[in-house]
Formats: structure tokens, C-alpha cells, sequence
């Protein structure tokens, strides 16, 4: 009987000591130490991987405890039970007493983790005793980042890298330094940015250079100060292509546009290359903005198609036979082109007397090696020459006269602003409606087709003017082709018997002026 008056006893004091809290743990001789772990508070407000982390508690010992504690640690550790960071020989508690312990630790991924504070400590009995409190925390990516733009490098060849920096977190970063590693000398290439506010971003430029094609690393170290005053580093490679430097510049000459935004050099550079008091090897200065351009004047483009940059790029115009044209001199265009980038100077001609100039533009490329490359401008522009080729002439019962045919381009430059009209005599008058037709511009060696329509009097006319008009290089030429009517003689005309022979006698006669013209070309060559 007092066996089974006891059971019920046992279970209901098990069942009280299940529900209370666990907030210390130790033997039954240490249970009067109460201890517990409130107010945590995690710096900075939004952690970053691989940046430090502090985790600040407050650990209390109840007024309600029968003995003083010793603290031995207080530890943050993850879900598996490992320690991130801990505090050590905190003192001693004495009952109602609290303590804040800073612990600091980091992690090397952003993610949300899920941590435990963990207080141990020791009674005056030399019993252990242990609180737990557990400590959510959400970490962001490692700050700050930073994006390497250099899609390749040039081997041999300085090239530009950038490297932008930003802040993805809710703070300021402070004393950031990034440090790339040129693959070539090995030497690290600093560049700060003092503070970044939160969200924002940076651009840090570069200059590096790769010995040789294929591949190398691009290694860029990252220096930041975090909000609680850590410096952190990190570390990362990137494998670049190289390619093969590719030499490819281009100079072209054409006559002077009115262009405000085009490159002009100043008498202020003259001393920087060389030379002075007009001579053939001074450079030259440019007019500036209020003087008039002269009729002589070109503008000279230095263009980039390499995909490397070069440097300290300077024009000479010089003679066909390579002799530096002291007239004109030499220009520095500019101290950097970038590949895909143009320069221009404009230079004046006035008072050359050659039949064409070379301005030679030298530069700096890859190795520091000295280049050169050339553009001729004839100071003698073809011309073209315009004539009429094919023509067909009929005429109608009522003196209705239709002229077709193709105004050609026999010259060897364009002709531009063509007209061809009929010319009107006593006998003949242009009629509605193809009185004048304007051809436009014709290239070297191309022709074009028109119709005129004109009214005869049949009984007086026997051939129909046509007059071309044209111009060609600065002039305005003006010719005029007398083309006989077919005759009346009773034939139809339809059958077209006697516009073909009037098409061969045009024809004979262009086969002649060609013939003249080529013979023409020829000893003006020869006399060259």
C-alpha cells in the first residue's frame, strides 16, 4: 500500500520539473545559479561575408541565485555545434548582476544562418552551469564588389582595364584600395576610393600590359575599412585572353570641312616636338576659329583600326619624294588614339607647287616602336567629263519630236548637277512635258538615261539642239550637240530605218571623242 501511494507522487513532481524553464543547466547542488542570456544585439546592422561580426549579449545572474558565478565563455556557435567566435575569462557574477560580452566571429557565404549564444560558467561548488539563446542572422554578399571589364588584352601593347567598384549594402565603406597586378613587370597598380555610400558605385582605371598571346591572369586584391573599423581583404583571378597586337592606321586627306568640333593644333605645341622659326621640321600652328579657311586648306584624319592605342601621333606632309614640305611642316594631331578613335588637323596647301603631297603620320605603338602611315593628297583632282551617248531621235506627223539617249561620264572624277534641255531656235521649241531633264550625278566611267520632247516645224527644221550643262571638279561647263531629224522622204518612220542610221552616226562620232580623249589622257601622263 505505501508502494503504491508513492508512484503518483514521483510522476507528478517529473511532470513539474519537465515544464519549467531551461535556463540553467548543472547539478542539483548548482541549480540555485540562475543565469540567462537577453538584449543581443548583432554590429553592423547588415552583415557581410568574410567581414567581422559582433554579437553583443548581455548575460544576468538572478537576484534570486544562493551563489556568485564565475564566467568562463560565451561562445556563437552554428547549427553543427562548431564555434565561430567565443569571449573568455569574463569575471565573476555576483547575484542581480549583469554583463554585456561583445563575441565576434565571421562567415564566408552570404545566407541566413541560424546560431546559438552559449554562456558557461562556474558556482562556488565548482559545478558548471550553461545558458543557450538562440540568434537568427541574415548575411549579405562580401563587400564591396568588384567587376573587372577586360573582355582582352593586347600582347606587347598597353591596354585599358576597368574596375568597377560597388557597395551592395545599407552603410558606407570606407578607404577602399584596388590593387591589379600587371601580368608583364608584376608590379600592383593602386587605385582608392576614400568612401562609398551605400548602393553606390565607382569606376577605377587601368593600365596594364600582357607579354605575350594566349592567356594570363588578371589578379585584383580588394582593401575596404568595414562600419566597425575592420580592414578586410579579399582576393580574386581572373583568366584574360591576349591577343596579337594589330598594327592598322589609316590616314586620309580630304579638303577642309567648316566643322567646329574638328581638332586644332595651337602654337603652343610647337616647342613640344621639335623645331621652331618656320622651318620644314617645326610644327606648325592652325588658324583658329575666326580666321577665314583658305581655298587650299584640307583636313588631315588619323584613324585607330588597330586594337591597341598609340601614342604621340604627329603629321608631315611631305613631296613625293619624301622631303618634308616646309610650307606646310608638321602637325601634332594628338597624344593618345584609342583603337576606333580619329583625330583630325587641318593643314594649309597654299603655295605647294607639287602634283600631289604624302602626309605621313608617325606614332608610338606597342614596345614603344616608332610607325608610320601615309595618305597622298592630289593637289590635281580628276575632273570628270560629261557627253551623250545613244541617242534616238523620231518625229511624228505633227512634228512632235522625242530625243533619247544617256548622258556618260567619261572624265575620272563625278560629275555632278547634270542638265540636259533642248535648245530652242526658230524651228524648234522644248515642249511639254520633258522641256529639261535633270540627271543629277554621274561617277567616273557610269552614265545615265533621259528623254527630252521638243516641237518642230517640219517644213524648216532639219535638226533638233541639245544642250548639257554639268559640273565638274569647281567649274560649270556648258556643251551643245546639233542632232540632224530623220528625213522625210515618204518612209514610215516607225520601221526605225532611219533613226538607227542616226544612232550609228552618233555612235561613230562618241567612238572618235573617246578615241581623242583616251590619246589625251595619255600624253598628259607622259608629260608627268
Amino acid at each position: 500500500m505505501q508502494t503504491s501511494r508513492l508512484v503518483p507522487l514521483v510522476l507528478s513532481v517529473a511532470l513539474l520539473v519537465s515544464v519549467l524553464p531551461a535556463t540553467a543547466v548543472g547539478p542539483a547542488s548548482a541549480a540555485d545559479a540562475r543565469v540567462t542570456l537577453t538584449d543581443t544585439t548583432v554590429t553592423p546592422a547588415t552583415p557581410v561575408a568574410g567581414a567581422p561580426i559582433t554579437a553583443e549579449t548581455t548575460v544576468r545572474l538572478s537576484a534570486g541565485s544562493d551563489t556568485p558565478l564565475r564566467l568562463d565563455e560565451v561562445t556563437v556557435r552554428d547549427s553543427d555545434g562548431n564555434t565561430l567566435g567565443s569571449a573568455a575569462d569574463l569575471g565573476r557574477l555576483s547575484p542581480g548582476e549583469t554583463l554585456a560580452v561583445p563575441v565576434t566571429f565571421d562567415v564566408s557565404d552570404p545566407g541566413t544562418y541560424d546560431l546559438t549564444l552559449v554562456v558557461e560558467g562556474r558556482d562556488t561548488d565548482g559545478d558548471d552551469v550553461r545558458a543557450t539563446r538562440p540568434l537568427s542572422l541574415g548575411v549579405e554578399r562580401a563587400a564591396p564588389l568588384v567587376e573587372l571589364r577586360a573582355d582582352s588584352l593586347v600582347a606587347d601593347a598597353d591596354t585599358s582595364v576597368q574596375a568597377v567598384v560597388s557597395n551592395p549594402t545599407n552603410a558606407q565603406l570606407r578607404g577602399i584600395t584596388v590593387q591589379v597586378t600587371d601580368p608583364a613587370s608584376g608590379d600592383r597598380l593602386r587605385r582608392t576610393a576614400p568612401a562609398l555610400a551605400a548602393g553606390a558605385s565607382t569606376t577605377l582605371n587601368f593600365s596594364v600590359r600582357a607579354t605575350e598571346p594566349g592567356t594570363t591572369n588578371l589578379t585584383v586584391a580588394t582593401t575596404y575599412t568595414t562600419p566597425t573599423g575592420a580592414e578586410v581583404t579579399s582576393t580574386f583571378a581572373r583568366p584574360t585572353p591576349v591577343d596579337p597586337l594589330t598594327d592598322d592606321v589609316d590616314v586620309r586627306v580630304q579638303r577642309a570641312q567648316a566643322d567646329d568640333t574638328q581638332q586644332q593644333v595651337t602654337t603652343g605645341l610647337t616647342g613640344l616636338l621639335g623645331g621652331g622659326g618656320g622651318g620644314a621640321g617645326a610644327l606648325q600652328p592652325q588658324p583658329d576659329d575666326s580666321e577665314t579657311t583658305s581655298d587650299e586648306a584640307v583636313d588631315v584624319t588619323v584613324t585607330n583600326f588597330g586594337n591597341a592605342a598609340i601614342e604621340d601621333v604627329v603629321a608631315a606632309a611631305e613631296s613625293p619624294n619624301g622631303t618634308v614640305l616646309a610650307a606646310v611642316g608638321r602637325f601634332a594631331v594628338t597624344d593618345r588614339l584609342e583603337p576606333g578613335e580619329s583625330a583630325t588637323v587641318e593643314a594649309d596647301l597654299a603655295g605647294v607647287s607639287a602634283a600631289s603631297v604624302d602626309f605621313v603620320a608617325t606614332y608610338r605603338a606597342g614596345n614603344d616602336s616608332t610607325q608610320r602611315a601615309t595618305g597622298t593628297y592630289a593637289l590635281d583632282p580628276a575632273v570628270g567629263q560629261a557627253t551623250l551617248t545613244g541617242l534616238d531621235v523620231t518625229v511624228d506627223d505633227e512634228g512632235r519630236v522625242a530625243i533619247s539617249g544617256n548622258l556618260a561620264n567619261v572624265g575620272d572624277g563625278d560629275v555632278s548637277s547634270a542638265l540636259v534641255a533642248v535648245e530652242p531656235t526658230d524651228a524648234v521649241q522644248p515642249a511639254y512635258p520633258q522641256r529639261t531633264y535633270f540627271v543629277g550625278t554621274v561617277a567616273s566611267s557610269e552614265f545615265a538615261p533621259f528623254e527630252l520632247v521638243a516641237q518642230a516645224d517640219t517644213e524648216n527644221a532639219t535638226s533638233v539642239t541639245v544642250r548639257v550643262e554639268y559640273t565638274a571638279g569647281d567649274a560649270r561647263t556648258t556643251d551643245r550637240l546639233t542632232v540632224p531629224l530623220p528625213a522625210d522622204d515618204g518612209t514610215d518612220l516607225a520601221d526605225g530605218q532611219q533613226t538607227a542610221t542616226l544612232v550609228a552616226w552618233v555612235g561613230a562620232g562618241l567612238v572618235v571623242t573617246v578615241a581623242l580623249t583616251l590619246l589625251l589622257r595619255r600624253r598628259r601622263g607622259g608629260d608627268r
